[in-house]
């Protein structure tokens, strides 16, 4: 487990920082990391005349070699785990955290320059229909690698359930980030069921899980 990516992307970042947008320049924006933890961490805070507010998170996991954090959508009630690959990436990310601590206290500053626009959207990958979804479990993730040919494949895997408000239905939700050869790409997948349907479904996984156990 190396660290080397976590300590090439911290000086990367600490040189980038302040030009991300123009209100980074009116405020005392702390950046400091922790290498104590499991997995690494990336902190950013605002230095307050009274306190020290912590805006944003980024952690770095080292056997899977991925930046990523979390984020909390109030609209969906949906918990992300957002997977960043570049120096942008994070940066886009941790300028719209910077953004949304200001709403959230009311506050405003002057940003003229702003090199990241609007920010990272951390949602784009939720479908509209996921408006009526109450979710009803934690995010479940599983990182898989395998190798095709000559090409080494890693997989980032989230599964969710939730029911469909409208219909009663089931929704298992599943969004694969898969990487090659340096490039990403995605999947989602909203499957729903109905209730009658949940133990065919259970039967048939573990027909699958036992067949592949046998070989």
């Amino acid at each position: 487990m190396s660290l080397e990516w976590f300590y090439r992307m911290e000086n990367a970042v600490r040189n980038s920082l302040p030009d991300v947008c123009q209100g980074f320049d009116q405020f005392d924006i702390l950046f400091d990391t922790d290498t104590t933890e499991q997995n690494p961490t990336f902190s950013f805070s605002i230095e307050t005349p009274d306190d020290l507010d912590e805006f944003c998170f980024i952690h770095f996991d080292p056997t899977n070699q991925e930046f990523y954090a979390y984020h909390f959508d109030e609209v969906v009630e949906y918990h992300a785990k957002i997977l960043f690959t570049n120096l942008d990436d994070i940066l886009s990310y941790v300028h719209t955290a910077f953004h949304e601590y200001f709403e959230e206290f009311g506050l405003e500053y002057e940003d003229e320059n702003d090199e990241f626009g609007e920010g990272y959207n951390v949602t784009s990958y939720l479908d509209e229909e996921a408006d009526n979804i109450e979710w009803i479990s934690n995010e479940k993730y599983i990182h898989i690698e395998s190798n095709q040919q000559e090409n080494n494949v890693k997989h980032a895997i989230l599964y969710k359930m939730g029911i469909d408000q409208t219909t009663g239905e089931g929704v298992l939700f599943r969004n694969t980030i898969s990487t090659e050869g340096g490039e990403d790409s995605e999947e989602r997948v909203h499957l729903y069921f109905k209730e009658e349907e949940a133990m065919y479904m259970i039967d048939l996984l573990n027909d699958y899980v036992n067949t592949i156990n046998k070989k």
